[in-house]
């Protein structure tokens, strides 16, 4: 098996699988957002977190959604131990954790900012990513109690914003790779209504595996399909600086709840795992 944390350096790592005759292989790169187009290794089958894969299947590659599979079953796979249950009386609308520094979180938090309503979101922020602007708004942002540490892996929901809070603005890993991670599954599991700052066309991705987006009341097409990445946080922005204002996100939960838990019912339900790993059958003896 070789993973996606070989492929910092492929060459290396193609020299070292040249040295051993045994060519029953497979390629995982499904537990961060790498870009397909960029392996260069010559591994076949090829297990793929790229959504893409799931509308457009290629031979030798298999579409493999390790973080939503996990979830679902409630496997802590590398972990000791994972909470994967928050419950449903809510208190407080918005939260928003960033404990790593890319270009969309610093968007986002510099637009939410600018809006005057950062104050009304549990927010955690580090820091800008280094190449960022410079900023005059205060960072790092940090929970009670809570100390800076960036290398900290906070896979759960045992934390208590996720009892607490309704909403989930959800700021991906990537929003230029096709990929879910698991900080979209935590919405889901938690019972929040999730608000995605993530890649072009993930949204609707979530809805065709059957997931309840909410869009209704969370108009993610206004922004889903746009490329420009700035643009899309810019809406993402707006739209919780007027949900927000609008003073209606608690009633709007519980007037959703119904929904909510049918999501996480579903979520943690065979027939969902069923239509995510339909291509994974081709590893069934």
């Amino acid at each position: 098996m070789v993973t996606d944390n070989d492929l910092q350096n492929q060459s290396q790592s193609q020299k070292l699988l040249d040295q051993h005759s045994n060519f029953d292989r497979i390629l995982d790169i499904t537990h961060n957002p790498f870009p397909d187009k960029q392996v260069v290794l010559n591994i076949r089958p090829c297990l793929t977190n790229n959504f893409e894969r799931y509308y457009d299947p290629q031979p030798g590659h298999v579409f493999f959604p390790i973080w939503l599979w996990m979830y679902s079953l409630r496997n802590p796979q590398w972990w000791d131990v994972l909470c994967f249950d928050a419950g449903t009386k809510k208190s407080k609308e918005v939260m928003c954790l960033n404990n790593r520094r890319r270009s969309h979180r610093t968007q986002l938090w510099a637009e939410l900012n600018s809006l005057g309503i950062i104050n009304r979101i549990i927010y955690s922020f580090v820091g800008p990513e280094d190449n960022a602007l410079s900023y005059a708004y205060h960072y790092p942002m940090l929970w009670r109690g809570e100390l800076e540490d960036q290398q900290r892996n906070d896979v759960g929901v045992g934390h208590e914003v996720y009892n607490q809070c309704a909403v989930n603005i959800v700021t991906e890993t990537s929003t230029d790779v096709s990929y879910v991670s698991e900080k979209i599954c935590k919405a889901f599991v938690a019972q929040q209504i999730p608000v995605v700052v993530g890649c072009v066309g993930v949204n609707k991705f979530l809805q065709d595996i059957g997931l309840d987006m909410f869009e209704d009341v969370v108009p993610w097409r206004t922004w889903d399909n746009e490329a420009d990445q700035l643009t899309r946080v810019v809406k993402i922005a707006q739209f919780v600086d007027a949900w927000i204002r609008g003073r209606t996100i608690l009633n709007d939960y519980h007037s959703l709840l119904p929904r909510i838990e049918k999501n996480k019912q579903y979520f943690h339900s065979e027939a969902f795992r069923n239509k995510i790993m339909g291509q994974m059958q081709v590893f069934t003896l």
